[in-house]
Formats: structure tokens, sequence, C-alpha cells
């Protein structure tokens, strides 16, 4: 793609095998290394020690991404790409009514469960329905975000598979809404106009910060954040 040309996102069509499998394995790819994901895979399995674990290869990282991505997209999430493959996204809409990925695992591990407990609460105080503080207020949720580690980079997809939706929350006077698993995932976000709504820490004394098994360990910590500076 010549570097004059700004891409733009396109859909991926959630009916078609190879690009929703395009789309996990890049996801399996960018997220290798992600503490959260090693902490939830070896919690889920007991993976035995000694750790890291060559059981956590990419066939096991494929397995926990797959299903709760296929069945998001089936369920009216969108999924996006730009730059030829180069970014991508999956977004929840204000009326999406399906499982978040967080909620997809039918029997989460004491790990996944604390997780979705904390996210939980902070939705609960940062999205509050002005209305009815009791209720959660609709909003967009940025569940993936990734650059493809096997193509080349191409300037302006990430801001392809972000803005669009970022626009729609500004019209529709809605919240976006994240979690990001790392400091420098969050510091892209915030250079799109989100701000750190709470650092959500699990699995203190119990795991590392790569999210392997550690006694005393000081656990692993990703970022809640939220886009509502439009609704001061």
């Amino acid at each position: 793609m010549s570097p004059s040309i700004i891409p733009v996102s396109s859909p991926i069509d959630p009916h078609s095998h190879d690009d929703l499998d395009h789309f996990v394995s890049i996801i399996v790819e960018a997220f290798s290394t992600t503490a959260l994901t090693t902490a939830f895979i070896v919690n889920n399995d007991n993976t035995p020690p000694p750790y890291p674990s060559a059981l956590v290869d990419s066939p096991r990282r494929h397995q926990h991404f797959a299903q709760g991505i296929i069945d998001s997209a089936e369920s009216g999430a969108e999924l996006v790409q730009a730059g030829n493959w180069s970014a991508i996204a999956l977004w929840e809409g204000p009326s999406y009514q399906g499982k978040p990925f967080i909620e997809s695992k039918a029997r989460p591990g004491p790990l996944l469960a604390e997780w979705r407990a904390k996210v939980m609460d902070s939705k609960k105080t940062y999205l509050s329905s002005p209305a009815d503080p009791s209720r959660i207020r609709p909003f967009y949720h940025l569940s993936f975000l990734a650059r493809n580690p096997s193509a080349p980079k191409v300037s302006g997809s990430i801001a392809a598979v972000i803005e669009p939706f970022l626009s729609r929350a500004r019209d529709e006077g809605v919240p976006a809404w994240l979690e990001a698993t790392t400091k420098q995932a969050a510091s892209v976000y915030e250079h799109f106009g989100f701000r750190l709504a709470e650092e959500i820490t699990i699995g203190k004394g119990h795991i590392d910060s790569a999210g392997w098994p550690r006694e005393g360990g000081e656990g692993v910590t990703a970022y809640a954040m939220i886009y509502d500076g439009h609704l001061a």
C-alpha cells in the first residue's frame, strides 16, 4: 500500500471461516506473551511446573481465543481490519446482545472469575447510567485490538480500526471502554483519547507479573480505560 493512501477499515464477514480463522490467528500471535492470557490458561488447565511451560503453546492459545471470538462475531460484534490485515479490532456496540469475550468461558478458573468480578465492579463505577446509577449505561467496548506481527506495518491502520467507532460514540453520546493488557497498550489508547479509569490486579500472592504461578508473586496488572471526554 502506498504511504500516501490513508487506510480505511473493512468489516470482516462473520460467516467467512477463512477470515475468522485469520483474525483469530493474528490475535494468537499478537497476544503470544500476554501475561493475562497466560495466567488464565495456566489457572484453568492446572498446568504443572516447571514454569514457563511449553504446554502453553500457540495451539493452546488458539483454543483459548477461538470460540469466544467466533461466538462474538456470530452474535453481532463488529470485526474489522485495515491496511490489508495490518491491524484488526473487535468491537461490541451498545446494542450488542451476545456474551462479551470475557464471559465466554462456561467454567472459569479462579483467576478468570476474579478478573470478571473486578472488571464488572470497575464498569459499575465508571459506566453507571446518569439516570439510574444502579445500571450500566450503553457503551462501545473495544474487546480486541492487534497489529498483525506477520504483516507489513501500515501507517494509519490502527487509527482506521479505532476512530470510526469513537466517532460513533461521540455522535451517539455514549462512552467507549476497554481493558488494556500492558502499559504500552494503554499509552496507545491514551493517544486516541482514552483515560485510565482503574488499574486491575489479579492473582496477587499467587502469580508473577508474567502470569506464571509463583507463591508471593505480585500478580498481573491490566488497565481499565474509558473514552468519555465528549460527555463532560
